[in-house]
């Protein structure tokens, strides 16, 4: 079998973004491409209904463009993010979309079609870029509708995961996208107010923050920097916003380090992309001797990498199985 020639194919449909990814039987990553949803100019996200649509149009494109990229190997597997989470009830109609589509292209192809989720996609790429070698650690999941600190233990055919932490409301990627919204920046907002904050060289107000044993609210603080909006610059307001999740989160990973004995932290999702976040969050935390894991800013947002890792791990789990039993003939 020639493994650089036969490839898995990941598909991912999340809330805003499209994403495709093909690797080979060696793990090696042959394309990963992603096209971000179109959201209207003072808008503060989309309808399920219109990101379905717009996933229809751009996985027809995005497979049109990248025929020329994969026309000389062979797909042997597609795998896809069918749903949100590893949990019972989880649910979104965006991930149906992904799902039908690697489906049909699988029952065309003749070839088997695996299923995973879109937060265990999120941290195989973790893994996948960081190279990091842990059998058991924290993990951080934030992004545009989710804040869950999880206890991780990988296993052989996938992961672990319990929600040990988090947010009890909103989402550290809705408060900074209602901020930057309200400073009237275009959605999503988080590439705007990290490029404020890592510029802004001045001091901050330090705000009130709601952490307590892991968990967090930011409904309160949201309310609080609205008030300030008006008397303060942009800079200052996305510093301050800023400041109030690396805070947040850094009571709620001391906390849930020593209470675990965990002294690794994986962080994935969009808004782990943050330069000020990370920077902010891997200086504290090394204070208190733990490590932290980030990934390159194309690895932590949406994409299909992770996917069709876990694609590839299937399918390659099924030959051996097959091995195994013809020796045991």
């Amino acid at each position: 079998m020639k493994f650089k020639n036969k490839i898995i194919i990941g598909i991912d449909t999340s809330c805003y973004t499209t994403s495709i990814a093909a690797i080979n039987l060696e793990k090696e990553l042959i394309l990963s491409d992603k096209k971000m949803l179109s959201v209207k100019k003072g808008n503060k996200g989309l309808r399920q209904s219109d990101a379905f649509f717009q996933h229809v149009n751009n996985l027809g494109d995005m497979f049109e463009n990248i025929k020329t990229k994969i026309k000389d190997f062979e797909i042997v597997g597609i795998c896809v993010s069918s749903r949100p989470r590893p949990v019972d009830g989880s649910y979104m109609p965006v991930f149906n979309c992904g799902y039908k589509f690697a489906k049909a292209l699988s029952g065309v192809l003749n070839v088997s079609l695996y299923e995973t989720t879109h937060q265990e996609g999120h941290i195989e790429a973790a893994f996948f870029d960081t190279r990091m070698n842990k059998s058991k650690f924290l993990c951080v999941h934030m992004s545009g509708g989710t804040t869950e600190i999880l206890l991780v233990n990988r296993e052989l055919n996938g992961y672990s995961l319990e929600i040990i932490g988090g947010t009890k409301d909103i989402s550290v990627g809705q408060l900074i996208d209602r901020v930057g919204v309200r400073l009237e920046y275009s959605f999503p907002c988080g590439i705007y107010l990290d490029e404020n904050a890592v510029n802004f060289n001045e001091e901050v107000e330090k705000l009130k923050i709601s952490s307590e044993k892991g968990f967090m609210n930011f409904s309160g603080v949201e309310t609080k920097i609205y008030s300030l909006i008006k008397d303060y610059s942009k800079e200052y307001i996305s510093k301050l916003t800023l400041n109030v999740v690396s805070d947040s989160l850094l009571k709620a990973l001391v906390y849930l380090s020593k209470k675990y004995n965990l002294k690794d932290i994986l962080f994935v999702g969009g808004v782990s992309s943050s330069k000020y976040v990370s920077l902010n969050l891997s200086e504290n935390l090394k204070q208190y001797n733990i490590n932290t894991y980030f990934t390159r800013p194309d690895c932590a947002k949406d994409n299909a990498i992770g996917v069709s890792i876990i694609g590839l791990n299937n399918f390659l789990g099924g030959i051996k199985n097959e091995i195994k039993s013809s020796f045991g003939k």
